[in-house]
């Protein structure tokens, strides 16, 4: 059943065409990275790991927004269960994000856009920068759609200023983050800057890193759960 409305889901979404604009914008946006050689690995990967941060903002509101009402309403009933029908299209939009992680991962390495040799803990730290931010991006971005924001505009808006608050946090390292209990709250954005931000001459990642990268993913799993449990509760638009 799970399988089937996944599948299902993919290929309503595939149709609506809605996917373009923001491949376009993320192909368009590794181009022009990648356009002059050689280029650094880590901070390379920094900034398409922020590129996917935003993009999957897009990407999260048009998944979720794909069908109209009344198709909602049909899909919702055949479901039986509104949980397993939001759950599809969060793993949906985690797919999306897992497949632009690999491509921003490989494209640089394929066409030879580094300077440095790549060595595997880059391709594995670059593959979990892009992955858990694109997984970030996605719990932030489902307080935005339509079953908690009324206004499509609303939505947009939300959407870009929560992810923009969250970079801005992150980058101004602000006196807010000395304080633990707000630290742990705010979305874990800052974590993949201190970790990307680093020689490319690394051989290994300590421990605290890969503890670092759970956090975010079990931050954003967390936001998940609370999403899918007031939407389960709320009447089908």
């Amino acid at each position: 059943m799970m399988k089937g409305l996944i599948h299902y889901h993919f290929v309503n979404y595939s149709r609506t065409h809605k996917y373009i604009p923001p491949v376009s914008v993320f192909i368009i946006m590794l181009l022009l990275n990648y356009a002059s050689v050689p280029n650094p690995i880590m901070y390379s990967y920094s900034f398409t790991s922020l590129m996917l941060f935003f993009i999957m903002g897009w990407f999260t509101i048009t998944v979720l927004h794909a069908e109209d009402g009344v198709q909602k309403q049909i899909t919702t009933l055949h479901t039986k269960k509104k949980k397993r029908y939001y759950l599809a299209l969060i793993i949906n939009c985690a797919i999306i994000g897992l497949i632009l992680s690999l491509i921003a991962v490989a494209y640089p390495i394929v066409f030879h856009s580094f300077g440095p040799k790549v060595q595997i803990i880059h391709i594995v730290t670059g593959l979990l920068a892009h992955f858990s931010l694109a997984v970030l991006s996605i719990s932030l971005s489902l307080f935005f759609t339509r079953d908690l924001v009324k206004t499509h505009v609303n939505s947009w808006w939300g959407v870009t200023g929560i992810l923009i608050a969250s970079l801005a946090m992150a980058v101004a390292q602000t006196k807010i983050l000395s304080i633990k209990l707000l630290a742990w709250l705010l979305p874990p954005i800052r974590y993949v800057l201190e970790i990307t931000m680093v020689d490319d001459k690394i051989t290994q990642l300590p421990a605290t890193v890969y503890i670092q990268f759970g956090w975010i993913f079990i931050y954003s799993l967390i936001l998940m759960i609370i999403y899918i449990a007031i939407v389960s509760k709320r009447s089908i638009l």
